[in-house]
């Protein structure tokens, strides 16, 4: 909010909003730049909550930003937020003013601003006849969103306090909300209004917004239960209105709970009162997961947690973005093989739940520790890879033959590491950064092939490399063992291990030994009906998993119980026909 009061003369309020803009935008900036690059911001905050933080997890100490706001005092947080978000600011002593009131200029502003719009540098419209440069712009853009309007005589009055009831309106008409104000009956008002004492006194225009702003939480009666629909509003309380809408159905996050009792992982558990957006996440650096939830929030300045598990050092909570809200979760990781990220619905008393597993690394025999074998299921999600002549889908064979290939392997004790163990589609750069920052000792990823020609059969097995002289000699090795295993396996046809023509991503950026197998040709009739058929798939698993053990000299051969064990889903998805192919 402008560091302005209703009757400042309009060079004064130019010079407070310079004054704005270079402390409020300067501030945003550095809180962006700090929470944004967390890979390298998150390793510093990390040392000193190190030695401060409790054992569970804990509000961060959110101090004022201004010298008039106390901690504990009305409209603090909503006051926090809407700084913080560059929406509003302080004057330039330091203090915010809290029970100044708002004028009509101001309020328009910051709701445009909280809105994100697009505002002119100049008045384009003159849609009233009294606005002037340091308002006019914002109060242009909320009046051609219908959110205000003017005087019967063509005037906005843009330095009269706006009153209670008419914020009521003008937040209501923000929120997008109006047509439901509008549709209530006068006794579905009255019921939303029965709790304000002075209900008789807000005129019949505005008591469907006070009524739907109310019900909606976004107002509160004083302490005598009286709305004063025309008292001025106050920079505090209208931050409260402004803060309550911005966040109105947005998932606060509750709290961050951290479980070690599994045995094979350490869960995080970010807490939320409602649905989450989008979840994203990023293996950033060599120990940092940065975990981005989008349309949520979080109260007090943030939420650390210290953790000390083996896989698991600290956590923190921080608000990333404001428009639209997003709040970025920064796990500080130890020793892991893998991680999952998933959501989970209400359950068992609890609400919304980010869960993040971070699974263990497992000791062999005599203290050391096995090697760990990263398996990579090509394609998945929106990348379907390969189509078969029936429709089968590349994706799901990989992946049916890759989590064969993970059980087998843990069942001899080597250690695992599942790039996707899902339909998703990790981008080829976090594959590999999964399987660099986990330190893998190999990487093997899966695919099957298709070509032009419907006669093409049999397995191949690449390696990295760009000529006959330049090459990976590990790799080379590597695959030349899993080559042999499986065509032995599954009696295909040799088409050898031999560098590829085009420089695959996966086996340039590993930095392990990497060979990528294609298992069989989907474009083949023979061959596509044979990789819908589970014992071929496990086969195929058997002699991926064979090279694999055969390339490390690991001393625990698979054993007949060992295969036997291995389950499989034989259900692949079948691509639907192009629409409008067929009947």
């Amino acid at each position: 909010m402008d560091n302005v009061s209703p009757d400042t003369h309009p060079r004064v309020v130019a010079r407070s909003r310079a004054v704005l803009q270079s402390a409020g935008g300067s501030r945003m900036r550095r809180r962006a730049k700090l929470w944004a690059n967390s890979a390298a911001a998150f390793l510093i905050v990390a040392l000193v909550a190190l030695l401060t933080l409790a054992a569970s997890g804990t509000a961060q100490a959110h101090p004022s930003t201004f010298s008039d706001v106390g901690t504990s005092g009305e409209g603090h947080e909503a006051i926090e937020y809407l700084s913080a978000a560059d929406v509003v600011g302080g004057y330039d002593d330091g203090s915010f003013r809290p029970a100044v009131s708002v004028s009509r200029g101001q309020a328009a502003k910051v709701l445009v601003r909280q809105a994100g719009l697009a505002v002119s540098s100049t008045i384009t419209t003159h849609a009233f006849t009294d606005i002037e440069s340091v308002y006019g712009p914002y109060v242009e853009a909320a009046a051609a969103k219908g959110w205000i309007v003017g005087y019967p005589d063509g005037t906005f009055r843009t330095y009269d306090p706006l009153q209670r009831q008419h914020m009521a309106i003008i937040v209501v008409r923000s929120m997008g909300w109006e047509a439901e104000a509008l549709k209530l009956t006068s006794t579905q008002v009255s019921q939303k209004l029965s709790g304000i004492v002075d209900a008789s006194a807000i005129p019949a225009t505005a008591r469907p917004y006070v009524a739907l702003a109310l019900d909606r939480g976004l107002f509160k009666g004083d302490s005598e239960g009286r709305f004063n629909p025309t008292d001025p509003i106050t920079r505090a309380h209208f931050c409260l209105v402004a803060y309550r809408a911005a966040v109105y159905g947005k998932a606060r996050v509750e709290g961050l709970r951290a479980s070690t009792d599994y045995p094979d992982k350490t869960r995080m558990v970010v807490d939320l009162s409602a649905a989450p957006g989008t979840i994203g996440k990023e293996l950033s650096g060599s120990s940092v997961l940065v975990v981005d939830i989008s349309g949520a929030y979080v109260e007090g300045g943030g939420k650390d947690l210290t953790i000390g598990s083996p896989e698991i050092e600290l956590a923190a909570v921080r608000q990333l973005a404001y428009r639209p809200q997003q709040v970025r979760l920064t796990l500080t990781l130890k020793a892991f093989s893998r991680y999952e990220v998933s959501v989970m619905p209400p359950s068992g008393g609890r609400g919304y739940r980010v869960v993040i597993d971070v699974f263990k690394r497992f000791s062999g025999s005599g203290g050391g520790e096995p090697p760990l074998v990263a398996i990579d299921p090509g394609h998945g999600g929106s990348d379907p890879g390969a189509r078969g002549v029936t429709g089968v889908l590349e994706k799901d064979v990989n992946l049916s033959i890759a989590l064969l290939v993970d059980q087998l392997l843990r069942q001899v004790g080597l250690r695992t590491l599942l790039t996707r163990n899902d339909d998703s589609y990790p981008t080829l750069q976090e594959r590999t950064d999964l399987a660099n920052q986990a330190g893998a000792a190999i990487f093997v990823s899966i695919h099957n092939n298709s070509s032009g020609d419907p006669a093409s059969s049999g397995t191949e097995t690449f390696y990295w490399g760009t000529s006959a002289t330049s090459y990976s000699v590990e790799g080379k090795r590597l695959a030349q063992a899993i080559q042999r295993n499986l065509t032995e396996s599954l009696g295909s046809v040799d088409r050898g291990a031999r560098i590829h023509w085009y420089s695959l991503h996966v086996l340039r950026e590993s930095l392990m030994p990497a060979a990528l197998t294609e298992v069989g040709f989907l474009s083949n009739p023979e061959e596509e009906a044979k990789l819908r058929d589970p014992a071929y798939l496990r086969a195929a698993a058997v002699g991926i998993a064979k090279g694999i053990i055969e390339y490390l000299g690991w001393d625990v051969p698979l054993t007949a119980t060992a295969v036997d064990g291995v389950t499989i889903d034989p259900i692949l998805s079948v691509a639907p026909d192009p629409v409008g192919a067929g009947d």
